[in-house]
């Protein structure tokens, strides 16, 4: 989930938001509503009568070979595409996009990119899967997706990731309600546990090899038409592939007091079961301790226990690195923390990666 500030457009990774400045949405563009007929592959696609969508890989990968039990091995990523239709006719759409990676010995670092369709340098297709910024790409091949981005800085990789289960739909049949106004909703579904095999390509001045990889990836697609509401400052997102199999998806949109709005929710995923819907009073989530960025003075959660009773789940969940913060400067301007976390499951013995998305903190009063 991405934000870009309350004065400016603002464009999710959990959630997909435009700033709230009280005027009506142009007509245009549709606003989500109960009933879409969802039909796959076609929805991995763009949904050009939504003025706002993203398509967001969140992931982890080991070079072959090497011992997966050392979680200092695996290497983390983020990435992310965005695609925002422009207001007036045939004023087409802008793509951004985010790239990160972490771990494996090397420092957080990421990458951003910024494209008008129009020109040809980034688009997406309506009728099957193919979203691209330069000679960054997500598709759709055969049920497979391909995955394709590398940066002097960061390195990166070509990736085939094929998905373990079908799309989880959030909310209700996939309306996802982020607020009390209708407006305040969107389109979002994952699919939690992709596995993946590829090639690691080195940063330009390395003197790393070309390796082949494997490991897991989590997908979140959504879009609408949505605002963040009046009073609202950003989120807290939580993508967990845990130990077990399970896998768990919870957002807390914050007021600026920090407190979660009634409408925050999440999504059970079990094995071999049905999703299941997580209300708020559902879940108790403790801040362990917080990290106050040098970049941008905005202080973070680092680390968290959550439980939820009702499916005797306890989860203890650690930054795999404090600092993972990015200021997009040169594309969406948001400055958020999105970075790899390790997590334990009471009962047991193994451990297992997943994502948090903090959003906001550079608006909201320091946490104490």
């Amino acid at each position: 989930m991405k934000n870009i500030s309350i004065q400016l457009l603002l464009i999710a990774t959990g959630l997909i938001l435009l700033a709230s400045t009280g005027q009506s949405q142009p007509p245009q563009f549709n606003v989500p509503v109960e009933g879409y007929d969802w039909v796959f592959p076609r929805d991995h696609a763009n949904h050009p009568d939504y003025q706002v969508e993203w398509w967001y890989y969140t992931g982890h990968f080991i070079p072959d070979g090497l011992d997966e039990a050392v979680l200092e091995n695996w290497i983390h990523f983020q990435l992310t595409f965005f695609r925002n239709g422009l207001e007036g006719e045939k004023s087409g759409e802008m793509y951004f996009a985010h790239f990160a990676m972490s771990g494996g010995g090397r420092e957080f670092k990421f990458d951003e990119k910024i494209a008008r369709g129009t020109l040809g340098e980034a688009g997406s297709t309506e009728h099957f899967y193919h979203v691209w910024i330069d000679d960054w790409q997500a598709q759709e091949l055969d049920g497979k997706h391909i995955l394709e981005a590398w940066s002097e800085e960061l390195g990166g990789f070509r990736l085939i990731a094929e998905p373990k289960s079908e799309p989880v739909l959030h909310g209700i049949n996939g309306l996802s309600v982020k607020g009390s106004e209708a407006r305040e909703a969107s389109y979002y579904y994952s699919i939690p546990d992709f596995e993946i095999k590829g090639v690691y390509l080195p940063p330009e001045d390395s003197q790393e090899k070309p390796e082949s990889i494997h490991g897991t990836v989590w997908m979140d697609h959504e879009f609408g038409n949505q605002q963040l509401g009046e009073g609202l400052v950003g989120w807290d997102w939580f993508g967990l592939q845990l130990p077990g199999g399970d896998a768990l998806m919870i957002y807390l949109i914050r007021s600026t007091d920090g407190t979660p709005i009634p409408q925050s929710s999440g999504t059970w995923i079990p094995v071999g079961d049905n999703p299941q819907i997580i209300d708020l009073d559902d879940v108790a989530i403790e801040t362990i301790e917080t990290w106050k960025s040098t970049q941008s003075g905005a202080t973070y959660p680092s680390g968290w226990k959550i439980q939820i009773p009702t499916l005797n789940l306890k989860l203890s969940i650690l930054p795999v690195s404090k600092d993972q913060e990015l200021l997009t400067k040169r594309s969406t301007r948001v400055t958020y923390w999105e970075g790899a976390v390790k997590i334990e499951r009471e009962g047991y013995s193994d451990s297992s990666f997943g994502f948090v998305e903090l959003v906001g903190y550079d608006h909201q009063k320091p946490l104490k």
